[in-house]
């Protein structure tokens, strides 16, 4: 399909890597999961991780993108993390510049997004920020059920 699109994600439990799997196989983009210097694990991503999103600590990545400018449509996923984004992505949206892209958020959760898409949309200020989609409990969902909400999605954004 398009060769312009790029997703982008951070996950650490699998849910988010399910999902971006999933959409890359449908729409053909290529994919790049943030890797962090330090990385969270399920003990710390309740401590560490909780005092991160609600002091706005962004960390490090080990590795970059270095060919952003080649995409015109970015897909971003994210667990989320007291109700919003993880600091992951958080880092991602104030490292990369966005502007005159097309993004597209996502994110997976065990109950509510919180405002997530809300604190997404304003650090994409200069971006078109198309209608996102959340998945709750995705890991609970049968695999052609997930794949089936995806393609819904996809069609109803046009992609």
């Amino acid at each position: 399909m398009k060769k312009n699109i790029l997703i982008v994600y951070y996950s650490l439990q699998g849910h988010t890597k399910e999902v971006s799997n999933i959409i890359k196989d449908i729409t053909g983009a290529d994919i790049f999961e943030i890797e962090l210097e330090k990385p969270y694990n399920l003990f710390t991503s309740y401590t560490i991780g909780v005092v991160h999103t609600r002091t706005g600590h962004t960390p490090s990545f080990k590795n970059h993108l270095s060919n952003l400018k080649d995409y015109d449509t970015i897909f971003i996923g994210s667990p989320i993390w007291c109700f919003t984004l993880t600091p992951p992505i958080a880092s991602f949206l104030k490292e990369y510049n966005l502007e005159n892209k097309t993004v597209v958020p996502f994110c997976t959760h065990g109950g509510n997004p919180g405002n997530f898409f809300e604190k997404f949309k304003s650090m994409c200020p200069n971006s078109t920020v198309l209608k996102g989609i959340d998945f709750p409990n995705s890991k609970s969902k049968n695999p052609n059920e997930l794949k089936h909400l995806i393609e819904n999605w996809l069609n109803e954004i046009n992609i």
